[in-house]
C-alpha cells in the first residue's frame, strides 16, 4: 500500500515519485494499491488481490471515518503501508510500518525559518499553539513513537535523518538515507539540448542574450523567492544580464501581490517571466543556463535533481536535503540564504563566462547514480525488511 495525495499521475515532485514506485512494484509482480484520503474522494475502490495482468488499484478514502477507514485497510491484507505521516491524521487508526517523511517533522516545523521578521516569527510561534495543531503534531507522533516495535523510516536526506531522531522517540537504526530518484530518461543533457535547440527560450520570452536564472517553487516565501529577487537585482545593477524564470502558483493572494510589489519596487518588471504552475519542467530547464532554490527547508527538493540531471548548475541551501548532492564550487553551490553575501558571490561565479556549462555537465555525471531502478530496488528491500513489522489497528 502506498498513500498518495493527489491521484494525478505526472503531478511533479513527491507524487510522481510514489506513483513511478508504485508502478515499478507492480511490475516487479507486487500486488499494489495507491491509497488517498484527498478531500472530495468517494469511498469507491475495490479490495482484495489485484492480478498481476491489472495496474495497481486505486483505493479511495476520503469520505470515511478513521475507523471505518482502518476496516478497508484491513481488508486489503497488506504486507507493508508507506505512509507520509505529516498528512495522514485520517489513518490515525492504523500504525502503518513504512514511513516516508516527505515534508518535514512536527506538522512541519522547519517552515519557521522562513519566517524573517520578528514579528511574523512570533505569530507563527503563536499560531502553532492552537489546540487543533497540537492535535495533529500528537498525531504525527504517533505514527512513530506509538507501538511496542516502531516502523522502518525512509528519510529523503541525512538533514531529514536529524530532524527525525531530534524530534521523535525513534530508534536510529531503524531510520535509513534513501535520496530521492531522477527519471533519467526524461531528465538528461541531451533532451535538455533537444528541447533548447527547438526554441524553448523564444516561446517562454526569455532574451537571447540573457544568462536565464530559474526558480520552481509554489510556496514563495519558503522557497526564498524573495531572496531570489533581491539577488538578482543586485547582480544586474551590477551589469549580469540575468533574465529570472519564475514557476510555481504562490501560495495565495497574498504571496503572489506580494511577488508583483516587490518585483516593482526592484525594477524587475521587463526581466522576469513568470508561467505559473507546470506539469513537467523540461522545457524551463532546458530554457535555464541555472537554477537557483533559496529554499529555508526540503526535506529533499526534486527541481534540485532534475535540474542538476538535466545538466543545469544550481545553487541550493544547506536547508535542501539535495543540496548532499553538491560539492560546492563544483558541481553546484551551496549557501546560507540567510548570508547575502555568500549567496551574492555564488551567483557571480555562476553567471561569469565559461562556468555555467562545465559545471552542468560535472553536476549531471554526479547525479546518474541517483536513478530511478536503483533507488527503487532499494526501497523495495525496505518494504520487504518492513514486512516483518505487521500493520497494525487499534
Amino acid at each position: 500500500g502506498i498513500d498518495l495525495r493527489s491521484l494525478d499521475a505526472p503531478a511533479p515532485g513527491q507524487q510522481r515519485y510514489l506513483w513511478r514506485l508504485g508502478h515499478w512494484l507492480h511490475q516487479r509482480r507486487h500486488d499494489v494499491f495507491f491509497t488517498t484520503v484527498r478531500e472530495g474522494a468517494g469511498a469507491g475502490g475495490r479490495s482484495g488481490r489485484a492480478p498481476h495482468d491489472e495496474a495497481p488499484q486505486v483505493v479511495e478514502l476520503g469520505e470515511l471515518t478513521p475507523g471505518e477507514l482502518a476496516r478497508r485497510v484491513r481488508a486489503l491484507d497488506l504486507d507493508v503501508l508507506l505512509l507520509n505521516p505529516e498528512r495522514s491524521r485520517h489513518y490515525r487508526a492504523v500504525r502503518p510500518n513504512l514511513l516516508r517523511s516527505a515534508y518535514g517533522t512536527e506538522q512541519y516545523r522547519q517552515k519557521l525559518r522562513s519566517f524573517r521578521g520578528r514579528g511574523e516569527r512570533a505569530l507563527r510561534e503563536l499560531w502553532r499553539r492552537n489546540p487543533w495543531l497540537q492535535r495533529q503534531q500528537r498525531w504525527e507522533r504517533n505514527f512513530y513513537e506509538d507501538r511496542s516495535t516502531g516502523p522502518l523510516v525512509v528519510a529523503q536526506s541525512a538533514y531529514m535523518r536529524r530532524e527525525i531522531l531530534d524530534s521523535y522517540g525513534v530508534d536510529p537504526s531503524q531510520v535509513e538515507v534513501v535520496h530521492n530518484a531522477v527519471d533519467l530518461q526524461c531528465f538528461n543533457a541531451e533532451a535538455r539540448t533537444a528541447r533548447r535547440a527547438a526554441g524553448v527560450r523564444e516561446t517562454l520570452a526569455v532574451p537571447a542574450d540573457s544568462f536565464c536564472l530559474l526558480f520552481i517553487g509554489h510556496n514563495y516565501r519558503l522557497k526564498g523567492l524573495w531572496q531570489v529577487l533581491q539577488q538578482v537585482a543586485n547582480a544586474r545593477a551590477a551589469g549580469a544580464p540575468i533574465h529570472l524564470l519564475v514557476a510555481g502558483r504562490g501560495t495565495g493572494s497574498g504571496q503572489r501581490r506580494h511577488a508583483e510589489r516587490l518585483m516593482r519596487q526592484l525594477g524587475l518588471e521587463a526581466h522576469v517571466t513568470r508561467v505559473g504552475s507546470v506539469t513537467n519542467p523540461l522545457d524551463l530547464y532546458a530554457a535555464a543556463d541555472g537554477l537557483m532554490h533559496l529554499s529555508w527547508h526540503d526535506s529533499f527538493g526534486f527541481v534540485v535533481l532534475e535540474a542538476m540531471a538535466c545538466g543545469v548548475p544550481v545553487i541550493t541551501t544547506p536547508w535542501a536535503g539535495a543540496s548532499e548532492l553538491i560539492e560546492s564550487g563544483r558541481t553546484g553551490f551551496v549557501a546560507d540564504p540567510g548570508d547575502k553575501a555568500a549567496v551574492a558571490q555564488a551567483l557571480a561565479e555562476l553567471v561569469s563566462p565559461g562556468l555555467a556549462a562545465p559545471m552542468g555537465q560535472r553536476a549531471a555525471a554526479a547525479v546518474r547514480r541517483c536513478d530511478e531502478p536503483n533507488n527503487f530496488a532499494r526501497i523495495e528491500a525496505l518494504m520487504q525488511r518492513a514486512a516483518h513489522v505487521p500493520v497494525e489497528f487499534r
